[in-house]
């Protein structure tokens, strides 16, 4: 009995001093040899010069001399010519009459609201479709810009979800007794009010900041510091003034650019300008009128003909003007690699191995690369008449096709790395290299070559790639075919001894 159980603490101490030893060997392979991937993923990035400027529109001031004035139009509402925007009131207490007339509907529509949802679950079903009819009717409204419809509507809605405690045990006497005195009230206050109106159609606005009268022309002649004194001047505001009209639907926006972006600028022009925050989103704009410069710094104006009504509230604001845009595979910089495959003698590309690092020149430009891959032996040349291929008359040369990988450096001529042959220096031994590529001086860049090299299960496989923007630590990359890079593949940032191929274990 002693010696079995002798025997099975010998075994489980080999078998932990096994495990132990094949952990550690594995740590110690992983530490010497570390393997860092980042996924791809779709994204866009741009360029953009940034501006300071100033929002201008065609403004007309709605103004009145009357004491008591309820406004009743909503910032951003369409009205037409002769529509009310605002009520004057011949008193104060015709003024206090207006707002207890505002609360009693208010009261009647939660009531109602709350009658119509008891009553079991019926009715908790109708108060449900209620809540959602109100919210896609106020949905509607301000999806179509009727701000003074939406705000009749978030009533009704608050009344739904959050009925006020006048609604406690709301009845049909109680909705009776709110409902008579909201209409005697109508019937008191009836000689109470008189309509402000508006002479032409447009776009009401509440705000008021003095800029009323910068309109267009006005701006046309401005130098970057005329402008920055135009925004930075104290505007005064007429204390008669109601509100304003946008009485078109186009508006303007005049920016100082840096002069390296607007110099090539001219009239008609299209761009499209982004006003971060407060725009969600870019906006189409035409360029106007370019101004004169001064120094680095020009003036430009832009005509725009969407999202007013999001900018009604907006004067002074930093802008951008996008003027170029890429989509593409986003992917650290350090997983970039340049290539170059050539031809090297048979018994020159047999003595190279895949992973090793060579020295390689191509036109006098050095490289330090590493070897990708190395094909099989195959021969080159014209085949002697009445000879077969592969046959012991068969004398032609045997040659290798070599690929070579180093990392992709910005500064780097595309055309140095595929124009002729060049030599591998490796082993102590300079190799000649033939180049595998045509080369076409007119169009170099057809010669910029790159790839990546992805985690493939655990196998490194290189993909070919084109470069589509190039930051300061990550890359927009394309890639098409069978084998094309794509979003969601693993790509190798960091690897010793990397090649096509290679199995990470």
């Amino acid at each position: 009995m002693k010696k079995t159980d002798a025997l099975i603490k010998v075994t489980s101490l080999l078998v932990f001093i096994a495990l132990a030893a094949y952990l550690t060997v594995y740590i110690v392979h992983r530490a010497a040899n570390p393997v860092q991937t980042a996924l791809t993923v779709t994204a866009s990035m741009s360029e953009a010069a940034p501006m300071s400027g100033l929002v201008i529109r065609n403004e007309l001031l709605i103004n009145s001399k009357e004491q008591y004035i309820d406004v009743t139009a909503a910032d951003g509402a369409k009205v037409a010519a002769g529509q009310e925007v605002a009520v004057a009131y011949s008193s104060e207490e015709a003024l206090e009459r207006a707002s207890r007339l505002r609360l009693l509907d208010r009261e009647i529509a939660e009531v109602t609201a709350d009658l119509n949802g008891t009553g079991g679950i019926q009715a908790a079903g109708n108060r449900e479709n209620s809540v959602f009819s109100a919210l896609t009717g106020l949905s509607a409204c301000l999806r179509g810009g009727d701000l003074s419809e939406a705000d009749s509507r978030a009533g009704v809605l608050a009344g739904l979800i959050f009925p006020s405690d006048s609604t406690a045990g709301s009845s049909e006497e109680h909705l009776q007794q709110l409902q008579e005195e909201y209409n005697e009230l109508r019937r008191t206050s009836a000689g109470d009010t008189k309509p402000i109106t508006v002479s032409q159609s447009g776009t009401f606005s509440s705000v008021v900041d003095g800029y009323e009268g910068v309109d267009p022309s006005y701006v046309e002649d401005l130098s970057p510091s005329e402008l920055r004194e135009l925004i930075a001047a104290e505007r005064r505001v007429d204390n008669s003034s109601l509100g304003k009209l946008i009485t078109s639907y186009e508006w303007y926006y005049v920016g100082i650019i840096p002069l390296e972006y607007g110099r090539d600028m001219l009239p008609g022009m299209k761009g499209r300008l982004s006003f971060g925050r407060y725009y969600s989103g870019t906006l189409d704009a035409e360029v106007v009128y370019v101004g004169r410069s001064e120094g680095d710094e020009q003036v430009v104006l832009f005509r725009i003909d969407k999202g007013m009504s999001d900018m009604l509230a907006v004067r002074a604001v930093h802008a951008e003007l996008i003027y170029e845009e890429y989509t593409g595979l986003r992917v650290p910089l350090k997983g970039l690699y340049r290539y170059y495959a050539g031809y090297l003698s048979d018994t020159d590309g047999a003595s190279l191995s895949e992973g090793q690092s060579v020295t390689l020149d191509l036109n006098g430009v050095t490289h330090d690369a590493f070897v990708s891959e190395v094909g099989s032996a195959s021969r080159y040349g014209d085949l002697p008449l009445g000879v077969e291929s592969g046959s012991e008359e068969d004398t032609r040369p045997k040659r290798r096709l070599v690929v070579f990988c180093w990392p992709w450096d910005a500064e780097e001529d595309p055309a140095d790395t595929s124009a002729g042959g060049g030599t591998v220096t490796a082993n102590g031994q300079e190799l000649p290299v033939a180049n595998y590529y045509d080369y076409d001086p007119e169009n170099p860049d057809a010669q910029d070559r790159l790839c990546v090299f992805t985690m493939t299960g655990i196998q490194a496989e290189r993909k070919l790639v084109d470069l589509v923007y190039a930051g300061e630590e990550y890359c927009l990359l394309s890639s098409e075919g069978n084998d094309a890079l794509r979003e969601g593949n693993e790509v190798i940032i960091r690897a010793r001894d990397l090649y096509d191929g290679r199995v990470f274990s």
